[in-house]
């Protein structure tokens, strides 16, 4: 929930689930460096996934972090009872060079072009951000959202779920862009009208899933000149996949379905 630890960027190709059969090994690995960080990061998420199946909580991860029900385990790396020390990554890097094995075993480093895209996405995406919290250009309509005074196809798919959301498409690809973007959100909501929220009185989902789509939208429409539908168009489209992180994520699905 800090702006300043909000984690360690990776390729997508370079992600794993949870518990995927390397699970042990990798932890053993993270663990030789970063023992208190990946144990307290493991409790966590126990400690979350036992508030599922007993049903005392009932939400995404992000919900219940932010929930008081997580703040004995939060508490100890709050109070500073916990040295907690992750490695930093090099995004840049990782995207340039990728491990093959090749033939007698050996683990050679291939170079392979970097990908600018994202590069090129997150300069496009700066725009939005200033667009919304510098320039306050997306104040009025979301204003007018949480007071009730216009209508939102977010805020009716948000009051009318009886489900949390698991994921979240945030459209923001850096993750510092996103925290400056959700902090200033978090003042819009302050303002809210409180009829909207009895349904679900959940901040947290509130502003990803209602006020963080409605201001990107509003930002496309003013920044590239469109109307709101074809704005909410492009943003249902998502900022387009680099064809290697497509390409390999598609190999690892086929791979789990054999």
């Amino acid at each position: 929930m800090h702006a300043e630890m909000s984690g360690i960027r990776v390729p997508l190709r370079r992600l794993k689930p949870l518990d995927c059969k390397e699970k042990e090994t990798l932890m053993k690995r993270a663990r030789k460096m970063y023992e208190q960080s990946v144990n307290w990061c493991f409790s966590l998420i126990s400690h979350y996934r036992e508030g599922l199946t007993c049903g005392s909580f009932a939400g995404s991860f992000l919900d219940y972090y932010a929930a008081d029900v997580s703040y004995p385990v939060r508490k100890a790396i709050q109070d500073g009872d916990l040295e907690a020390d992750f490695p930093k990554v090099n995004y840049a890097d990782l995207e340039d060079s990728e491990e093959e094995t090749s033939v007698g075993g050996k683990r050679p480093r291939k170079k392979i072009l970097p990908d600018r895209m994202r590069a090129a996405r997150d300069r496009a995406n700066q725009r939005l951000v200033d667009f919304i919290v510098k320039t306050k250009g997306a104040d009025h309509h979301l204003l007018d959202i949480v007071k009730g005074r216009k209508q939102s196809r977010w805020l009716t798919s948000f009051l009318n779920s009886n489900r949390y959301t698991l994921c979240v498409e945030t459209y923001l690809e850096d993750e510092d862009q996103l925290d400056v973007v959700v902090g200033h959100l978090q003042e819009i909501y302050k303002q809210i009208d409180k009829k909207l929220t009895l349904a679900r009185d959940d901040k947290v989902s509130f502003v990803l899933e209602v006020l963080l789509p409605e201001a990107i939208i509003c930002s496309i429409a003013a920044l590239d000149g469109l109307g709101y539908k074809e704005a909410e168009e492009k943003y249902l489209r998502g900022p387009p996949v680099h064809y290697r992180e497509k390409e390999l994520f598609d190999k690892n699905i086929l791979k789990k379905m054999r």
